[in-house]
């Protein structure tokens, strides 16, 4: 007979589900175009996959130090909690900067302006890409649960 095990904490049962959407939402973004480049007769789309050699290794390093963090308890926990908040971090700023520059640099390029270009930015592939890259080192930044008594 297996004895039966106790039920998962609720930052574990959250942890797990924020892991899991932006594994899924990491692994989602490459079927969705990555930029989208308007001109007067046409509209490109560039493919999400090229997003993918990028995006994925990021967020599987953060989604190992993510488990490490949810599956951890007690003091040997607090270092892996700090990780995933420093890459949760570093992921925002980084991120945002990156697709910021590129955007930027992108809609001041004279050759597309000279080419007809209207307008250009990120497409849906790369927003839910970044959405995804946010919440894997989300799941393992989660705060311990507050005890009774400890002011919380």
């Amino acid at each position: 007979m297996v004895a039966p095990r106790a039920p998962l904490s609720r930052r574990r049962r959250v942890g797990v589900a924020l892991l899991g959407a932006g594994l899924l939402a990491v692994l989602a973004a490459p079927a969705l175009p990555a930029w989208r480049t308007v001109h007067p007769d046409r509209i490109e789309l560039r493919p999400g996959s090229h997003l993918l050699w990028v995006v994925l290794p990021w967020a599987l390093l953060c989604g190992l130090v993510a488990v490490v963090s949810l599956t951890r308890v007690g003091p040997s926990r607090r270092p892996w909690r700090e990780a995933s908040r420093g890459l949760l971090v570093s992921t925002a700023l980084a991120g945002g900067a990156v697709t910021a520059a590129w955007w930027y640099f992108a809609a001041t390029d004279p050759y597309a302006r000279e080419d007809g270009m209207v307008s250009t930015g990120p497409g849906p592939g790369t927003w839910l890409a970044l959405v995804g890259c946010l919440l894997v080192p989300l799941a393992g930044a989660l705060p311990d649960e507050s005890s009774p008594g400890r002011g919380s």
